[in-house]
């Protein structure tokens, strides 16, 4: 079996962890950096990088960040009706790299998410600074690893916020703050499991419990509420593979983020689970399906 990982130029520990996992069970597994990957037709299509074509390999493993959406979206949109297996649909690229395009389409399948609004200017949005409770949550429509996602206490520091927002030419996106002690829940699924969670916790002062601000994770036990609820978001979304963020919440938990790109460091070295490993026999899978 042939496995093909389209991913950035510059490797993470994410993707050297699942091509040394993949090399252990896959005859073959070359790695496609997206920014040097060419797409060619000539009669017929070929996806090409140093001479290898994305189309001889039985299954294609997409790492796609935000910085090359639209093109590692392209790459996989030619790809389908080929007849290699990919774990996501190549619309959930796009709709993840999306905060609030994801929380409208969890939505749609009665999964539960915070209250939210999304406008292109601050005025439009003065009726939620009267009547919201405080604090809300303000985030950029991009993001990750908790950058670009605010807190105001107050009307005014929330117009203050939306202010900048709008003239940096980004959406005005507001959530309801869901009640807790800085924590969230991160669950890896793969296929039809959680293969893995870690509750972060936030840093003192800080409200964000993200890695990638200085949260710290522990391996956390998940509910089976929680566990379907992720399952549930990642079905959702099309994706076999899936970072799914939940809130505990004071009631019942809710989804706040679904990510196509989730990296595996922090979650591997808090709960002890190679997830790697699980992601490269999942693929496995998938090519003898």
């Amino acid at each position: 079996m042939k496995l093909a990982l389209l991913g950035p130029e510059k490797r993470t520990y994410s993707e050297l962890r699942l091509l040394k996992e993949c090399k252990q069970i896959f005859d073959t597994v070359t790695y496609f950096p997206i920014q040097k990957v060419v797409i060619e037709f000539d009669g017929e299509l070929s996806v090409i990088y140093r001479g290898k074509n994305i189309l001889d390999y039985d299954a294609v493993l997409p790492r796609i960040p935000r910085s090359y959406l639209h093109f590692g979206l392209t790459v996989l949109e030619m790809l389908k009706g080929t007849g290699i297996k990919m774990p996501i649909a190549p619309e959930a690229v796009l709709h993840t790299h999306n905060k609030f395009l994801t929380l409208i389409l969890l939505a749609r399948h009665e999964i539960r998410i915070p209250k939210t609004y999304l406008s292109l200017k601050r005025k439009a949005l003065e009726f939620v600074l009267e009547n919201v409770k405080y604090p809300v949550v303000l985030k950029t429509v991009y993001g990750c690893m908790g950058k670009g996602v605010m807190f105001a206490d107050s009307k005014e520091s929330a117009i203050s916020i939306m202010d900048l927002l709008e003239n940096l030419h980004q959406p005005v996106f507001v959530e309801e703050y869901v009640k807790n002690p800085g924590e969230d829940i991160r669950a890896i699924v793969v296929g039809e499991r959680v293969v893995a969670a870690m509750k972060r916790k936030a840093k003192a002062g800080e409200k964000r419990a993200n890695i990638g601000v200085g949260g710290i994770g522990e391996n956390y036990r998940i509910s089976e509420e929680e566990s379907e609820l992720a399952l549930k978001a990642a079905r959702a979304l099309q994706m076999g593979i899936a970072g799914v963020d939940i809130l505990p919440g004071k009631k019942r938990p809710c989804v706040v983020e679904v990510n196509v790109y989730p990296g595996l460091k922090g979650i591997e070295a808090a709960t002890g689970v190679n997830v790697a490993k699980e992601i490269a026999c999942y693929m496995l899978d998938l090519c003898s399906k």
